[in-house]
């Protein structure tokens, strides 16, 4: 039997990268959700970059990591000013 988990927060995105998951070995979905007013850009394995990677539009823009496009290692994020993005993540 396989034990899934799924763990779900929030993370404050500002102007400098930050780590929004850490490298998961177990990561089986993923789903990051801009909840603020600013863009969001996305980094994977890296450090984000402005108008790099991934563009999260505001108020709504997500990224979603499924067994088509499974990533699990560790994903960053940059905005122009403070910004929230919500985040599930499953694990097996």
């Amino acid at each position: 039997m396989v034990d899934i988990r799924a763990e779900n927060g929030s993370v404050i995105v500002g102007t400098s990268s930050i780590r929004i998951l850490s490298e998961n070995n177990r990561r089986v979905y993923a789903l990051i959700t801009n909840d603020s007013s600013n863009t969001v850009y996305l980094s994977l394995g890296s450090e984000a970059c402005m108008n790099k990677g991934i563009r999260l539009t505001a108020t709504g823009g997500s990224f979603e990591i499924n067994k088509d496009n499974l990533f699990k290692g560790k994903i960053s994020g940059i905005s122009s000013a403070s910004s929230t993005v919500l985040v599930v993540e499953v694990s097996e």
